[in-house]
């Protein structure tokens, strides 16, 4: 075989030809990144914008570079994009297939169809619990041929501390469902529904019941029926030294659809047992003695256990519908896991969380964790940890694909994906807000017309702009990242190695 040696001067317009060709395209990413920035400045030129407390951060995830940077490193308020370090965490600590279990156990003896001891219900943190799940535990006890407990029963809220709140949050709370208290026996959100429907005619009072309707709760149906005029129908609890009293007030046109008004509950562990007793009697199974709260735990032979959805399916519903109390749930659960054997308080769940983001790489300079939902103000993130956290996720085989799953697809049809519906980049994004008074937050990822993908971090922290004009800003920072396609450069090229 004969080998032909090039000429210099072919050598020489081979080099010319490639350096032009690498020139070229370092010019046109240049120029492509250029309006990227100037489209993210033109979107961050408003006067309801606080310059000092924005910050953004983009990166690219094919090579990790940044591609905008604005107070990246400056510790702002993330609201609720808080879930997103939650989500990451519960998946690191518990897998996509981890479970919650509720178990109902009995102590002493079984003879015939008579437990002769306590009937317990534990809770191990399940946020997802329903009464129809306590309704199918009845139904298995009921089946089983049970129908009287000589003892007591016991609600064993062992699993978790008896804190009912994330230490942070202020004493001064609403009764609004998203403001729920937290425990590891909890049903229904720790909500309870109040459903009107309005009367047969104008002056009568509205028809009113609680779902579901445990024995110590009272309702004051103070509503009437209108002919006309707007719906005001409201509820608010009172507690009493053994009852909670639920008082309606307000009215109801004729002919209106039925209101449902979600109340949070004081005693989560009081409302779960209370719900399951009520369950029971319904069932014809009689419980001779008291319910109780027993919050260091009962041992006892395990009759029957409800099981949750995985993981993976419960942190969708969180990032969702951004629900603080799984968020606060699935922290104290990551804390009760890791360290058995122990009550799980908050403290725990947020040093292991700490400690998880430490240990994938994440800069935690400026870093203050202070729950799992971001409900606290206390709460300090950064948007450059937050892109961190989002380019190391992409990268994990073993729970990535969970995690980006678990992020709301912007712009697509179904529940909740109304934001961005006519955008260029409508379904192209996956991503969690957040909102406090005065604060705006979105973080997650934009993948473009050729399948890149870019990792976003925005807080608007001590804005003016309104929740409308929050989101309009933002926006536009989504479709300019959707718009830039970054270009590839080889990797051994002395141009590729050039920082943007």
């Amino acid at each position: 075989m004969k080998f032909f040696a090039l000429s210099p001067v072919i050598y020489g317009v081979i080099f010319l030809l490639l350096t032009t060709l690498f020139q070229t395209q370092f010019v046109q990413a240049q120029a492509d990144l250029a309006a990227l920035r100037q489209e993210i400045d033109a979107a961050l030129n408003s006067r309801c914008l606080n310059r000092n407390e924005t910050s953004i951060h983009i990166t690219s995830l094919s090579d990790g570079r940044t591609l905008y940077d604005l107070n990246g490193a400056t510790p702002l308020l993330p609201a609720s994009i808080m879930k997103i370090v939650t989500t990451a965490a519960a998946l690191h600590y518990l897998g996509p297939e981890y479970r919650f279990r509720t178990e109902v156990l009995h102590t002493g003896q079984r003879e015939g169809n008579t437990i002769f001891g306590d009937l317990v219900l534990r809770g191990r943190g399940d946020p997802t619990l329903t009464t129809d799940a306590l309704a199918n535990l009845v139904r298995r006890l009921k089946a089983s041929g049970i129908t009287e407990i000589q003892g007591r029963l016991l609600a064993d809220n062992s699993f978790f501390d008896q804190q009912i709140s994330a230490p942070s949050w202020e004493t001064d709370r609403s009764q609004r469902a998203y403001d729920a208290n937290i425990g590891a026996l909890s049903v229904n959100f720790n909500t309870i529904a109040v459903r009107v429907l309005p009367g047969q005619r104008a002056g009568s009072a509205v028809n009113a019941w609680l779902d579901p309707a445990p024995n110590y709760f009272e309702l004051s149906n103070q509503a009437k029926t209108v002919n006309r005029g707007n719906d005001t129908i409201s509820a608010r609890r009172t507690s009493g030294e053994d009852t909670v009293q639920i008082r309606v007030t307000g009215q109801l046109p004729v002919g209106s659809g039925e209101r449902v008004i979600f109340i949070n509950v004081e005693n989560p562990a009081r409302y779960a047992i209370e719900t399951f007793r009520s369950l029971l009697n319904e069932a014809g199974i009689r419980v001779l003695g008291s319910s109780e709260i027993v919050p260091m735990g009962v041992q006892g032979q395990l009759l029957y256990e409800h099981v949750s959805q995985p993981l993976s399916l419960i942190l969708k519903e969180l990032n969702t519908f951004s629900n603080n109390f799984i968020a606060e749930q699935v922290l104290k659960t990551i804390a009760a896991f890791h360290y058995t054997g122990k009550s799980a308080t908050h403290l725990d769940g947020l040093e292991l969380i700490a400690q998880f983001l430490r240990e994938i790489g994440v800069n935690t300079r400026g870093v203050m964790l202070a729950d799992g939902s971001g409900l606290s103000r206390r709460n300090q993130f950064t948007a450059e940890a937050m892109t961190d956290l989002l380019q190391r996720m992409f990268g994990r085989f073993d729970i990535g694909p969970d995690f980006i799953a678990s992020l709301r697809v912007m712009g697509a049809y179904g529940t909740h994906s109304r934001r961005l519906n006519n955008s260029p980049a409508r379904a192209r994004v996956r991503a969690k807000t957040g909102t406090l008074n005065r604060v705006s937050t979105l973080a997650g990822y934009v993948s473009n017309p050729q399948n890149q993908v870019f990792a976003f971090a925005f807080f608007l922290n001590s804005n003016d702009c309104g929740y409308a004009g929050a989101d309009k800003i933002e926006d536009r920072m989504i479709a300019a990242i959707y718009n830039f396609t970054q270009q590839q450069m080889p990797l051994n090229s002395p141009l590729a190695t050039q920082q943007y």
